[in-house]
């Protein structure tokens, strides 16, 4: 497996940007609250839509792969603690997506639209094997947002 350098993850409200210098950026930009998908039974009851773009930084892809999403609703109030004692939010769109980029960024570009067909039914399960097994020295560079 092919050395991948360390993710830029930047989040700006509920937008999160995954990117991977040199390799891939995947875009999740939230679009609506308080849907549920039917075929869950309403379980979680409230989810978030976003949608998904996978963008190749290596100008090989023709165009981005895009596809929509649901995700639990995470009000702004969910925090998680960090290592060093400092809160972070973690929304559940952005460990997908670096699980995603991360999938992505190890298998060839011609398997990447198949990738992402798949990923598109990836639970929190499958999210969090994936985070797990990250590498400890691909910890993600978070990027605060400027202040106006």
């Amino acid at each position: 497996m092919r050395k991948v350098p360390r993710p830029i993850v930047t989040v700006h409200g509920e937008d999160v940007n995954v990117e991977i210098p040199r390799i891939l950026t995947v875009r999740a930009s939230f679009l609506s609250e308080g849907l549920f998908d039917e075929r869950t039974g309403g379980d979680p009851e409230e989810e978030d839509l976003y949608e998904i773009e996978v963008a190749d930084l290596t100008d090989e892809l023709l165009e981005p792969i895009g596809f929509s999403r649901l995700f639990p609703s995470a009000p702004q109030s969910w925090v998680d603690e960090e290592e060093d004692g400092e809160a972070a939010l973690r929304l559940p769109a952005e460990e997908y997506a670096r699980a995603l980029a991360w999938d992505l960024a190890n298998a060839p570009l011609c398997n990447w639209p198949e990738i992402c067909e798949a990923a598109r039914g990836w639970d929190s399960w499958t999210v969090g094997e994936i985070i797990e097994r990250l590498p400890p020295e691909w910890t993600p560079v978070e990027l605060l947002p400027e202040e106006d």
